[in-house]
């Protein structure tokens, strides 16, 4: 068992304090994602728990056992950074079996860890070349690989595809999350792309200014965020966020008054306490979240000040008063820049926050 309990973990340099707080527990074999943005803890946050950084207060246990004091090498975890730092003059076989060399295990034992990561990566081919007759993903894959071959008891993912371009980072993304499944290990995964994160993570850790927002699966954080910041950070292109005003509720179904052209007003079921009339609020809707017009009573206009055709996906830009839209729309988009479109909304999917940024 290798699952991880973190309790009121604390790290200050300092007079700052990075992380303030952190209680979580992760499942044996999950896939757990650190996601936020920069500044928020999350790098820091995985390098206490490989004990790179030691905490200032709290305690760190790993597979029921308290690491909190102890060293790095003595966790049973590998970690993969964002760089490669492959040894330039090693092939790849002994780039991966170096660190195991350096431990002095037996020779055979060796060549089968490596090449059992080797088949497992498809690195069985490459095993010989050097680090400069590589391409960058198959680069991250050796550095990945220098980490299987320690059968450790959690991997530790910084950030590892950010020095790949687009395409790479997809086709890696397919390779970490085959390995997870693969491996059947506990994966720790930070990111400042929430893409990744949502596309890699059975849990999604989501962070801000060293504490946590929200923990749950990436759809329950898309669908069911706790706060707009979760709201926005969750999802691309991001939500939009309207201001408005409290009209009238009856029972939980509220009548806000958006900020839109038209002087449009919209039905929307409160999750929590039902705001009082006359307060204001700010309404989500994610780009996929509004309609054409012959679709909705709910009906605005707005000048498009930029259409993006992406073939089987049309995202509209729309100006309307102090707020710019981003609107989704399946397939190409007839609208062209510097016209004047009706927007639909489709309510049952909006959501409330209040001042204070929680959902009402």
């Amino acid at each position: 068992m290798a699952g991880l309990a973190l309790s009121k973990v604390k790290k200050s340099f300092g007079n700052v304090n990075v992380l303030k707080g952190i209680d979580l527990h992760i499942e044996d074999q999950e896939f757990v994602v650190f996601v936020g943005p920069s500044g928020c803890g999350k790098s820091t946050l995985l390098r206490a728990i490989a004990g790179l950084d030691e905490v200032t207060s709290g305690t760190i246990s790993i597979g029921g056992v308290d690491v909190t004091t102890m060293d790095p090498a003595e966790r049973g975890i590998a970690m993969v950074f964002q760089s490669y730092a492959l040894y330039p003059h090693m092939n790849v076989y002994d780039n991966m079996a170096f660190g195991l060399k350096m431990n002095k295990m037996p020779k055979n034992e060796i060549d089968v860890r490596v090449q059992k990561a080797a088949k497992i990566l498809e690195l069985k081919d490459l095993l010989y070349r050097k680090p400069k007759a590589l391409s960058g993903g198959q680069r991250q894959r050796v550095a990945i690989g220098r980490s299987i071959v320690r059968e450790p008891k959690v991997f530790l993912l910084d950030e590892p595809l950010s020095n790949l371009d687009a395409e790479l980072r997809v086709q890696m993304r397919i390779e970490i999350a085959k390995l997870h499944n693969n491996l059947n290990s506990t994966m720790i995964y930070v990111t400042h792309d929430q893409t990744e994160a949502m596309t890699l993570a059975d849990k999604v850790v989501v962070l801000r200014g060293g504490t946590i927002e929200q923990v749950g699966a990436p759809i329950e954080l898309y669908d069911n965020p706790d706060n707009q910041f979760v709201a926005g950070f969750i999802g691309s292109p991001r939500m939009n966020f309207v201001s408005g005003i409290v009209r009238k509720s009856k029972g939980k179904s509220v009548t806000v008054a958006l900020e839109l052209p038209n002087n449009i007003q919209i039905d929307i079921e409160a999750r929590g306490t039902v705001p009082a009339d006359g307060t204001k609020i700010s309404v989500g809707l994610r780009p996929e979240h509004f309609l054409s017009s012959e679709q909705s009573k709910d009906v605005f206009k707005g000048e498009v000040s930029l259409v993006e055709q992406l073939g089987g996906v049309s995202y509209l830009y729309i100006d309307t008063q102090d707020t710019r839209l981003t609107i989704e729309f399946s397939g190409h988009a007839s609208v062209k820049t510097g016209e004047i479109a009706e927007i639909g909304i489709d309510k049952s999917k909006a959501m409330m926050f209040g001042e204070d940024g929680l959902r009402i």
